[in-house]
């Protein structure tokens, strides 16, 4: 594929803001175009899939496609047959021994491995290009912000941003924040990520050294930041905070907000797609229409028009060349508008209806402690003693652990390491004494959807 430079992603970015609709419309048909016909012409699952798609295709005509068809045939998805699934593991297993290399380095030398949470079934690796990782870090600075003098402000105070996330592996906003210090150059001094596991001290003491002017994060781990803030620990001012990676409750963007004395923006985004909404001032999910096609179904895989509740949703990433995302299957449940936004912004935008379990609550006392499913997925994804596992929640800060021994460890000994390690964790977030306990049942699937969940909350 042809390079794409930084300065020609801010250009594309810019003229697609400028463009008539009916451009719009054209520019999305022929990318939409080239994707299909590069991923039949290079994928041997999507020649397949794609033999009867006639010349002159619509959008329509283009069979979907499941997490479950891509994992159950993953080397042939790719479009680079250099790409296979024991290469990528094995470059990800030498990242977790220390050496972090789906940060420091590409996969390949070419490509940034990013991987779905795996908490509804087994995880998604994607791989995006350098082409891919410019437009989408420009993007991010100039439809990140809800209001221009936030990113105003931003810049006048040093482009300094401090992000909050599960930093335990190779997921969207951990590695993003990787690539957008790389193609960003701004962003390379005045951009930290913190582990969203870290201790709340921990965090306390690294936002107060750095003084960011914008926070990013997930909910949960902004709304711990707000309780330090109003309890007076931390003592940061930013310009506005932008809450991502999980769905952000109105409670929650109030009390956050009311914290900092500042706004609380949002975005809507999949591993598989990366950012898909933008939220403007008018607190509206506007479509990144330009690079990702969502298109809102019923339960019977029919178009639902707009205003209606969707059962699902099919994306397509119109910058997925690796590994291309085309009609993929997602359970999200929205609400598209077609109606004008007094923002300006003339892109269709969405409400979240629903979304797969994303966020769990522990309660201390009166207080609720809200945590991202990933934190707790992480916390024995990597122990070298546990083969398979799920986590049960229940209400009173109570877990049991169905759990699967390495071999030459037999489930005991996996309990006694997952429960120090789990109490660690607890610990970290303020839950003193839970209760956990062994299942006596093994890791399976759902009866009666037949997917393996890792993280189950009863």
């Amino acid at each position: 594929m042809e390079k794409i430079g930084l300065i020609e992603a801010i250009d594309l970015n810019n003229e697609y803001r400028k463009m008539l609709p009916k451009d719009r419309v054209q520019l999305r048909k022929k990318r939409l175009y080239d994707l299909v016909t590069y991923a039949r012409e290079n994928s041997p699952l999507y020649k397949e899939l794609y033999e009867d798609i006639p010349v002159n295709f619509t959008i329509r005509d283009i069979p979907t496609i499941s997490k479950d068809t891509i994992l159950t045939r993953f080397d042939e998805w790719p479009t680079d047959p250099g790409i296979t699934m024991e290469s990528i593991q094995a470059y990800l297993e030498a990242g977790q021994n220390g050496d972090n290399d789906h940060l420091k380095k590409r996969y390949l030398g070419r490509y940034h491995v990013i991987s779905s949470s795996g908490t509804d079934s087994e995880p998604l690796l994607n791989l995006y290009d350098d082409n891919c990782c410019r437009i989408m870090s420009v993007e991010h600075l100039l439809r990140g912000f809800s209001r221009r003098e936030h990113m105003w402000g931003f810049l006048r105070h040093g482009a300094r941003l401090s992000g909050i996330y599960s930093t335990n592996g190779a997921y969207f906003f951990n590695v993003f924040a990787s690539f957008r210090r790389k193609y960003l150059p701004l962003r390379k001094k005045g951009s930290v990520v913190l582990s969203a596991q870290s201790p709340t001290s921990r965090l306390i003491e690294a936002l107060n050294k750095q003084r960011p002017a914008v926070i990013a994060g997930f909910p949960s781990a902004l709304l711990r930041m707000a309780d330090e803030r109003i309890a007076g620990r931390l003592t940061v001012n930013p310009v506005c905070i932008i809450a991502e990676g999980e769905y952000l409750e109105e409670d929650v963007r109030k009390k956050i907000s009311d914290a900092f004395k500042c706004d609380v923006t949002s975005s809507y985004s999949t591993a598989e797609t990366g950012v898909i909404a933008y939220e403007c001032r008018e607190h509206h999910l506007h479509l990144n229409d330009d690079r990702v096609i969502l298109e809102p179904i019923d339960a019977f895989g029919r178009p639902v028009p707009a205003g209606v509740e969707s059962d699902r949703v099919l994306v397509t990433n119109l910058l997925s060349f690796p590994s291309p995302i085309i009609r993929y299957e997602l359970g999200d449940k929205v609400i598209l508008h077609e109606e004008g936004c007094l923002c300006g912004n003339p892109s269709p935008w969405i409400e979240i209806a629903g979304r797969s379990l994303d966020q769990i609550r522990f309660v201390d006392g009166v207080r609720e402690i809200v945590v991202p499913v990933a934190d707790i997925d992480s916390v024995l994804k990597d122990e070298p003693s546990i083969r398979r596992y799920q986590i049960i929640i229940y209400a009173g800060n109570r877990i049991s652990l169905r759990l699967t021994g390495a071999k030459g460890t037999d489930k005991t000994m996996a309990f006694f390491k997952a429960e120090k390690l789990l109490r660690a964790y607890m610990k970290s977030i303020g839950i003193m004494s839970p209760m956990i306990t062994l299942d006596k049942a093994d890791p399976g699937p759902d009866p009666l959807s037949g997917k393996y969940k890792r993280i189950i909350v009863e």
